[in-house]
Order: C-alpha cells, then sequence, then structure tokens
C-alpha cells in the first residue's frame, strides 16, 4: 500500500497517522468522516520514505503516482501538465507526529511556461500567472535543488508587475540551472518534490528537533500530493492559519493570521506582515462564518484544541490540515479546565486532569514577572507567554555555543526558520521583528514554552545588533522578554513569583477529589485487583489508543500499580511510549499484540467464537440504530427520544448478557465486560446520558466498541468485513 487516496477506505487496523502520517490521516477524517471542504489528494506514506531513505527509489512507484495523478485530474475537472484547465499540485510533508515547519513542502508543482499561459488566460490575470510561476521556480530551486537562500531571494526580487515577476523567475531559473536545473516535465517534477521531502527528514533542523521532543527517527515522513488551490488568485483569495482557541492565553474564541492574495508559506514563514481573523471577517464574512462553524466542528470531532490551515479561492473556503494544536503552558490549563466545565463538551475532569502533566505545571511556575518599574524598550505581539531574560544574540549558531557553554541567551532574528531551530530550543526567549501569532516563531516557542515577542515595532536586526525606535542594543547585553505582554526591556528586569491560576488550583482539587472518591471516569480499582499481563495491558492500550495507568486498570479491573509498572516496562523495550496525556503505542508494541492475538486466538474453537462473533453482530445493528435514532432526533423530541432509546438499552442488555458470558468463557482475558457494561447501565439509569455513548468516557457505547473488536480480531475477521 504505497499510495492511498484520501477517499478510499484504509484497511482494518490501520493506523493513519503512522501509515500516512498526521497531515494526511487528518485529511482522511475530514473528507470521509466529516465531509469538509477539502481539496483531493493522495498520500505517498511512511513506509515509502523508509525505503527510499534506505533502499532508494521503489521499483513500481513512478506507474502508481502517475495512476493517482489521473484520479486527480478526474476529480477536479483539471488536466496535470497542460490542457485549458491546468492542475497543479501542492508536495507537503507530514510525520506520524507533529513537526511544525521542520520538513519541506513544495507548492505550485506542475508548472511549464504553457501552463502559466493557460493559467493568465482562464484566470484572465497576467499577474496571478506571473506570481505563481514566480512561487514555483523559488520553491523548487531551494527546496529541490539546494540553491542557498539568500541567493534565491535576491534573484526573485520584483518591483509587483507581471513583466519584473517574469524577469526575476528567468533569474532564478538561471541561478538553478548552476545547480542541475528545473525539468521541463511537470511528472518529474511531482517525483522530485516528493524525493525532496522524504530526503529532509533527515535534514539537521529534523533531527534536533526530533532530538528535543524525543520523537523516534525511524517513522519517517509520508509526502501527500494535493490538488493546489490559490489564496494568490484575486481580491476574494487568501489564506490563513486558525486556532480553535488562542494558544497562548487559552482564550476562547477562534485565533488566527489571514492573509489576502498570498499563499500558505506567506503566512506561516513570518516573513509578511499579516492580519487577524477579523480581516478575513472584513473582506469575506460569509466565508468566515463558515469557517467558524468548521472550526467548532473540529474542535468538538477531536476534543481538544485545533491548529486548522485554509485558503479562501474566489470566494470559496478549502480546508487544508487540521491537527492538535501547540499551545503554551499557560493555555493547556486553561483550556483543559475551560471544556471540561462545559457541560456540552466532550471532556471530563478526570481527563482534564491527564492531559496537564507535571512538565506545564512546572513551566507554569517559572513564569514569574517584571519589575513594575521598569520602563519598555519596545512592544510587538505577545505570542508565547512568559519571562525570559539573557544575553542578546542575533545569531543562530552563536545563540547555541553560547548557551552549550551554560550562558543565559535571547536570541533575536528578523523571523525564525527551521534552520535556527538548534539556537531557539537552547534560549532563553525570543524575538522577532516580522511575523505573527501563527509564524514558525511562535508556534515553536509556545510548544516549548519558551517567552517569544514576534513583530516588535520599529526594530530591525542588524549584523550584531538589534536596533529598536533608533537605539541600539549590541549583541551580549542583557534583554528581558516578557512574552505575556509583548514587552523588551533592557538589562535583567525579572521579578521573582510563580504563576498563581484558579485553574491550576481546580485542576488539583479534581485530582484530590478523584483519588479520594476513587470513582469517576477512568477510576482505579484499589491494589490488590486481577492479575494481568503484558499482552492484555497493551490490548488495552492499544483499543484505547492513548490512555494513564488508571484508566487501564479499570477497565482490566487491575491493580494501577502493576498496570503502570507494565506499561513502563513496556516503554523501555520500546513497546509504548509515555506522553504528557498518558501512555502510547508504538509500531513493535502493535506488533507484539497481533502477534499474541494470533496465538490467543490458536487457542479457542473457531466454530464456538464464529456463533459468537454471529450473535453479537446481530445485537451491533440493533445497537447502533439505537443510538443513532437517539442522537438524530429532533430538539423538540429529545426528552421523548431519551426515553426510547433508555427501554431499548434495558431490552438489549438482557439479550447481550449470555452472548458476552460465553466470550468470556472462551476468552478469559474478556471477563472485565459484562461489570463494564452493567456500570455503564447503571449510570444510564440515573440519568447520565453521556453513558450512552460519550467515546471519553466508559460508556456503554465504549465497551461496545472495544468489545467488537475483540470479536472481530479473536473470530479472525477483518474489520472491513
Amino acid at each position: 500500500m504505497d499510495v492511498v487516496f484520501l477517499g478510499d477506505p484504509l484497511p482494518a487496523g490501520t493506523d493513519a497517522k503512522l501509515l500516512l502520517g498526521g497531515k494526511a490521516a487528518g485529511l482522511v477524517t475530514m473528507t470521509q468522516e466529516l465531509g469538509l471542504p477539502v481539496p483531493p489528494a493522495f498520500t505517498v506514506t511512511t513506509a515509502v520514505c523508509r525505503r527510499f531513505l534506505a533502499e532508494g527509489w521503489p521499483a513500481g512507484l513512478d506507474a502508481a503516482v502517475r495512476g493517482a495523478l489521473a484520479r486527480l485530474e478526474a476529480a477536479t475537472g483539471r488536466t496535470f501538465g497542460g490542457g485549458e484547465r491546468p492542475l497543479l499540485v501542492s508536495v507537503r510533508s507530514g510525520a506520524p507526529v507533529s513537526m511544525p515547519g521542520m520538513m519541506d513542502t513544495l507548492l505550485n508543482v506542475g508548472m511549464t511556461p504553457a501552463v502559466r499561459e493557460a493559467l493568465a488566460r482562464e484566470s484572465g490575470d497576467p499577474r496571478f500567472a506571473a506570481d505563481t510561476w514566480l512561487r514555483f521556480v523559488r520553491g523548487y530551486a531551494a527546496i529541490v535543488l539546494g540553491v542557498p537562500e539568500d541567493q534565491a531571494s535576491h534573484a526573485a526580487m520584483h518591483d509587483g508587475t507581471p513583466a519584473a515577476m517574469l524577469a526575476a523567475a528567468d533569474r532564478v531559473q538561471a541561478l538553478a540551472d548552476r545547480f542541475g536545473g528545473i525539468p521541463a516535465d511537470p511528472f518529474a517534477q511531482v517525483l522530485d518534490g516528493i524525493r525532496a521531502v522524504f530526503r529532509s527528514w533527515e535534514c539537521d533542523r529534523a533531527r534536533v528537533f526530533r532530538e528535543r521532543e524525543g520523537i523516534d527517527g525511524g517513522l519517517g515522513t509520508a509526502a501527500t500530493v494535493q490538488a493546489m488551490v490559490f489564496g494568490n488568485l484575486d481580491d476574494r483569495s487568501g489564506t490563513g492559519v486558525a486556532f480553535t482557541r488562542d494558544p497562548s492565553t487559552g482564550a476562547r474564541g477562534a485565533f488566527g493570521d489571514y492573509l489576502a492574495r498570498a499563499q500558505g508559506e506567506d503566512v506561516v514563514a513570518g516573513t509578511h506582515a499579516v492580519s487577524g481573523l477579523d480581516a478575513l471577517r472584513e473582506q469575506l464574512p460569509e466565508v468566515y462564518d463558515e469557517l467558524l462553524r468548521h472550526l467548532d466542528r473540529l474542535e468538538r470531532h477531536y476534543r481538544d484544541m485545533c491548529d486548522v490551515e485554509f485558503t479562501v479561492m474566489a470566494g470559496r473556503l478549502y480546508i487544508l490540515q487540521t491537527r492538535i494544536g501547540r499551545r503554551s503552558p499557560l493555555a493547556a490549563v486553561r483550556i483543559a479546565v475551560d471544556m471540561a466545565e462545559d457541560p456540552s463538551f466532550p471532556l471530563s475532569r478526570a481527563e482534564a486532569v491527564a492531559r496537564v502533566g507535571a512538565e506545564t505545571l512546572q513551566a507554569l511556575a517559572k513564569l514569574g514577572g517584571v519589575d513594575p518599574a521598569a520602563e519598555p524598550a519596545g512592544r510587538g505581539l505577545a505570542v508565547s507567554p512568559g519571562v525570559g531574560a539573557g544575553v542578546l544574540c542575533c545569531d543562530a549558531d552563536r545563540a547555541a555555543a553560547l548557551a552549550a557553554e551554560g550562558t543565559s541567551v535571547v536570541l533575536a532574528r528578523p523571523e525564525t526558520s527551521p534552520s535556527d531551530v538548534h539556537g531557539m530550543v537552547a534560549a532563553a526567549a525570543l524575538v522577532t521583528t516580522t511575523g505573527g501569532v501563527v509564524s514558525h516563531a511562535a508556534v515553536v516557542a509556545r510548544g516549548w514554552a519558551i517567552p517569544a515577542v514576534c513583530s516588535l515595532q520599529d526594530a530591525c536586526v542588524e549584523e550584531g545588533a538589534l536596533v529598536v525606535g533608533g537605539r541600539r542594543i549590541a549583541e551580549g547585553e542583557w534583554v528581558t522578554v516578557d512574552g505575556t505582554r509583548g514587552l523588551l526591556f533592557i538589562g535583567d528586569r525579572r521579578t521573582d513569583g510563580a504563576a498563581d491560576l484558579p485553574e491550576v488550583r481546580k485542576l488539583r482539587q479534581w485530582a484530590a477529589e478523584a483519588a479520594g472518591s476513587g470513582a469517576g471516569d477512568g477510576a482505579a480499582p484499589a491494589a490488590g485487583g486481577r492479575a494481568v499481563s503484558r499482552y492484555a495491558v497493551l490490548r488495552a492500550l492499544g483499543l484505547k489508543g492513548l490512555a494513564a495507568p488508571e484508566r487501564i486498570a479499570a477497565v482490566l479491573e487491575a491493580d494501577p500499580a502493576a498496570v503502570e509498572a507494565e506499561l513502563r516496562a513496556a516503554a523501555a523495550e520500546g513497546l509504548a511510549r509515555e506522553t504528557p496525556r498518558g501512555f502510547a503505542m508504538l509500531p513493535a508494541g502493535r506488533d507484539a499484540v497481533l502477534a499474541a492475538l494470533a496465538d490467543e486466538r490458536a487457542g479457542i474453537d473457531p466454530a464456538a467464537i464464529g456463533r459468537v462473533f454471529a450473535a453479537f453482530d446481530a445485537l451491533d445493528k440493533e445497537f447502533k440504530a439505537l443510538v443513532s435514532g437517539w442522537q438524530q432526533a429532533p430538539p423538540a423530541e429529545a426528552e421523548a427520544a431519551w426515553a426510547r432509546a433508555a427501554a431499548a438499552l434495558e431490552d438489549l442488555h438482557g439479550r447481550l448478557g449470555p452472548v458476552v458470558a460465553e466470550a468470556a468463557a472462551l476468552a478469559p482475558r474478556l471477563a472485565p465486560y459484562p461489570r463494564r457494561f452493567a456500570a455503564a447501565l447503571e449510570a444510564v439509569r440515573a440519568g447520565d446520558q453521556s453513558m450512552l455513548a460519550s467515546p471519553l468516557k466508559e460508556s456503554y457505547h465504549t465497551a461496545w466498541f472495544e468489545l467488537h473488536e475483540e470479536l472481530i480480531a479473536l473470530s479472525g475477521r477483518k474489520r472491513e468485513e
């Protein structure tokens, strides 16, 4: 399975993120489950990347990519590489875990002079065609051929007229010829783009980022080839990045940047003066309202703050990417509490507590403050809260070297790029003179809890100095950055004092209540529960996807300490990994579980487990109809629909009992399921509607889904069957 089209179903048991990367997995979800406006695309998988890096370009891949491009042509009604309605594509990187900006993406692929002229005729705008052509040749030269960025930027300078853009493109092409040249064959451009994306997995900035984040270097990246939509087309076009909440403060409401007549790299690179989302609301209010609806749906689907990239082309909105958004420690705490306190949001208090790890609370304690008598030397955008101080340094290499010697450093740059990551990771604080709240500097700083200010006003970075309001601050001078208020001070102006947030006090209270009562979502049984095997623990973790030891212990009726010990041992052996939100399975763990499942299945009578599966399958159709009927009832009938659903569940539960008992007799590992169903039913009887089908609780549906998966595997079936 080397190439996967977005609309195609994945085989049962496939981990979409591991196979397709997080970016394409999000596109699949938005396309297949949510029906959002996503341009058609296909993905060359992470497995191909790993083979390419180890052995070279795989045989047969050219043909697979050609076939997928033909499907893109059919889906868009456009022709790749020519015709009066040409199709251009982007080639985007996407690892199984978020690595924002660390790998390469190539836009406008498939351009030739003939395609440029066709775009000019179709759009009626030679400037759009010339701009897109220049963007392509510059991007290809830098990303595929390795032309130095400063040389490419200098060659690409122009005055904004179509003629000047074309002349600039000619200069870039001449420069590119010295590095191997840009192929005239559009198909060769696509293949080269895929190779460049794969190679970027091993670039220095990606390696540094993976080391800092503890990311497995063997995962590889996928390459997603997607039909281009053009934010630079006309005055009703643009591009942006939106968060479903403020990633810096955690405040409710859409938050982000938008740039009219632009392409995505203009926003995230931090090289352009950007506007907030209000600019989109003023320019295209209907598109803005549609974006808000999609953001709310994505946040509720993922049950977390989302980071969303979008493009508007001729007044039509397209969603290009979604992922769980990186956030500051302050935002992490506030978002978790706010979601758990919202009765309409599917996040429990126990899960809110689990989301906020010790590292986050430690980072909050270090936020500190600034001497109230200090006068700021400069002001900018507050993009990552906290206070940091150190000697000023305007070069990432020097910053990394100074930090390695034990010096506290504040890194100042016009804008940061992934190539600066080694200096950023070592810095006590960051300052940039351009870029917005979704620039590279802002995103990385929030994710690593580094105080940061972007778009410092009336400022520029010179050789060896930062000039603010005409005042020159030389490298080596101490400065203080207040990323909470967007201020820069000369000297070390920090004061002591940890952040005392009411949200932190609430989280501690909730954690204490859960520990004291021994009840609630994911509550663990007392010590001395059922003995469990490594296999049982990993199987439960695989079904949950991501879970704390206490939640695994609860579903297994086991001692939480024993479960945690098994998880930590599994992590030490490379089968699982610990995250701030619990443990997650690694590929080796999935392989171990599949092997153990096969052994378990070999000891079960196939005819008997087949009968159990058939009986459960008949009830499964009833249960799904029961839940769907309740969820889809009009608001005016909600009360009556709930009464019908509760009554139907009582009847179904009575018929389910013998089936579950027989399953547990055949596979003793399933023994906790009868009590799981009974506990969920009791909660439903008590009026807790969330315990019917909430996916984030130990609801009736949660137990049902997991038992269904068990019976599918134990009976030797595949999910698509």
